[in-house]
């Protein structure tokens, strides 16, 4: 019984991952023109040579959701990276109108099934991968 209380607590930490933004510890990475970088380090999780880790754009002048039109000042997700290849792909992400996972979710997305995509250099996505990969 103790097994199965513990296993549902993890799964229940697991799927309450993407919904904790306003309260993780953001930790800034990097910025550059367009937004500022930031990691959860709590979150990061490794295993057999890869990595997840929660991540977030907070961009410095808001983009616009195709679809609604609305502003968009930050992205949240859950990215997994394969540390041995240096390819990552997203679990998961949302979409916000505010700075930081604030305001309105424009965009829930649930991606675990995303195929692995080369990391090029210079981008958000290096910075995260050093995180998690040189952490583990």
């Amino acid at each position: 019984m103790k097994k199965l209380t513990t296993l549902m607590a993890i799964a229940t930490t697991l799927v309450a991952l993407p919904a904790t933004n306003a309260f993780a510890a953001w930790k800034e990475i990097g910025q550059n023109e367009q937004s500022t970088i930031s990691v959860d380090v709590a979150t990061l999780q490794a295993s057999g040579g890869k990595a997840q880790i929660m991540s977030m754009l907070d961009f410095k002048k808001p983009g616009e959701d195709p679809q609604t039109k609305e502003p968009v000042n930050s992205i949240i997700g859950l990215n997994e990276f394969d540390c041995g290849t240096g390819k990552y792909r997203p679990i998961e992400f949302k979409v916000f109108s505010g700075h930081k996972g604030s305001g309105k979710v424009l965009v829930d997305q649930k991606t675990p099934e995303s195929i692995y995509e080369a990391i090029p250099n210079g981008s958000w996505a290096a910075g995260v991968f050093n995180v998690a990969c040189k952490a583990k």
